[in-house]
């Protein structure tokens, strides 16, 4: 029986960790960069795509508003298909489970090399 947590919003939350120093702390407060965002989606891709868990609503649409802030030009429309996609009420049609797994694992390399080249930017 799949999990009834969602495993997407379980990515995107860690837990508190205690920092020393104001500098520190602005920083665990800011708001993830756009490589920190790309290596949470991409980890929340793997995961669920490990777990089977794309027949979940909820999980799909966790993943969905994980997705929305990296609809950038750089990746085109794809994003917002997916999350269009993503967003379908169960029961999700087999054809479109089929072609979301199969987008989601070609978005993974772009979203890894987007999170590199922002890293060597900053």
């Amino acid at each position: 029986m799949p999990p009834t947590r969602s495993t997407a919003r379980g990515m995107t939350h860690g837990t508190r960790v205690m920092l020393q120093g104001p500098t520190i702390y602005a920083e665990a407060l800011a708001p993830p960069s756009h490589a920190q965002q790309c290596e949470l989606a991409v980890q929340a891709i793997w995961h669920v795509l490990d777990e089977h868990n794309l027949l979940d609503e909820q999980v799909r649409a966790d993943l969905a508003a994980m997705l929305e802030p990296l609809a950038a030009p750089a990746f085109g429309d794809r994003p917002q298909r997916l999350i269009k996609i993503l967003r379908h009420p169960n029961p999700i049609d087999p054809s479109h489970l089929y072609w979301l797994t199969r987008r989601l694992l070609t978005l993974v390399p772009e979203l890894q090399a987007a999170a590199i080249t922002s890293k060597e930017l900053m």
